[in-house]
């Protein structure tokens, strides 16, 4: 498979009868950065997109105060693989073409989208966005795979060769290390080569974490027994616990909320989501905790209170346990990589 240099990038706006088009792709060659704003007939923010070493790229977007609802149409590069993560806590309508429903891309959603995919994002008034996409190219892929002796799955292969004109996308979970690694690169405040060195680093680090999921699900094949009610009502109990991780219902309430018994909701939102009710809770605390001690706003005993514990020391205890460090050495501390060098 052949390495591209750059990720070429178009984005397409429909705005009520106005037609709009960005290009974020390099305007001269080596030039590692392009940042422009999104129109202001959408909305207010940026679109930031940053070519790291051969084969890597991200793009960092966010959009507030939309005036009124927009399609974005967003075109990818042939033979990339784009991982996009949306990072506010209230899902956001995207779309790909060639799939008829729509998807709501949460928080906890990690997905893969193959080479020439075309998404859309939907623009909504009075509800901003944040996401970040990453980008790898196939031979970066497959060289991991080739570095390990693994094969590449067979899955993940039928994205560079499928002939038809169906996308390919997969859905898979964003984990709490991979919610770290991704606050690491947008507090990270190297700059220069070394920022691009660290950068691509942790690029290559979260794309791995979710290659690793795909590895093991092609290990262990299970057919899901989820019907598509299921789902929904599964997916409507993680709005519940996302909406309300510092308080959440008791496993009963829960499934009564939903219309599940206690048995079905355990057991298929561990298939749907790779984690238990429980451990589901726990991580959205933690990551809530995570950004209140990182923006300085409260301390511990502050933090382990908004997040739903009575005991300081649990807390600290459950934080070390999911991030590896103190709660006490995140407080204040915006650049999160920084963390990295005191452990």
């Amino acid at each position: 498979m052949k390495q591209s240099d750059s990720v070429d990038l178009h984005i397409e706006f429909a705005h009520r009868m106005l037609g709009l088009s960005l290009d974020l792709s390099p305007s001269v060659p080596k030039d590692p950065q392009v940042s422009l704003p999104v129109p202001e007939e959408v909305g207010e923010g940026r679109l930031h997109m940053t070519q790291l070493g051969a084969g890597t790229s991200f793009l960092d977007w966010n959009c507030s105060n939309a005036r009124d609802m927009t399609n974005m149409q967003i075109g990818y590069q042939a033979q990339y693989l784009t991982f996009p993560f949306h990072l506010l806590q209230k899902p956001t309508e995207v779309g790909i073409d060639g799939v008829k429903q729509p998807i709501m891309l949460h928080q906890t959603d990690s997905f893969i989208l193959g080479p020439s995919v075309i998404g859309t994002q939907t623009v909504h008034p009075d509800i901003p966005i944040h996401q970040l996409c990453l980008f790898l190219d196939a031979q970066t892929i497959e060289s991991c795979f080739q570095d390990s002796q693994e094969a590449v799955p067979e899955l993940l292969k039928r994205a560079f060769t499928r002939d038809s004109g169906e996308p390919f996308y997969l859905r898979g979970r964003a984990t709490t290390a991979m919610g770290l690694s991704i606050r690491q690169m947008l507090t990270c405040r190297l700059q220069g080569g070394l920022a691009r060195l660290y950068l691509e680093a942790k690029v290559c680090e979260v794309a791995a974490l979710r290659l690793a999921q795909l590895t093991n699900e092609t290990h262990a094949p299970r057919q899901s027994r989820l019907m598509r009610r299921d789902i929904d009502l599964l997916e409507e109990a993680r709005d519940i616990l996302l909406s309300g991780y510092a308080d959440p219902p008791s496993l009963t309430e829960l499934a009564m909320a939903v219309g599940l018994n206690r048995t079905k909701l355990k057991m298929g939102f561990k298939e749907r989501f790779g984690t238990t009710v429980f451990g589901f809770i726990r991580s959205q605390r933690m990551q809530g905790a995570l950004l209140l001690l990182s923006d300085g706003r409260c301390n511990v005993g502050e933090a382990a209170a908004i997040v739903g514990y009575n005991s300081v020391s649990a807390f600290a205890a459950a934080f070390k346990h999911e991030f590896g460090f103190s709660p006490r050495m995140v407080r204040g501390c915006e650049d999160i990589a920084e963390l990295e060098g005191r452990l």
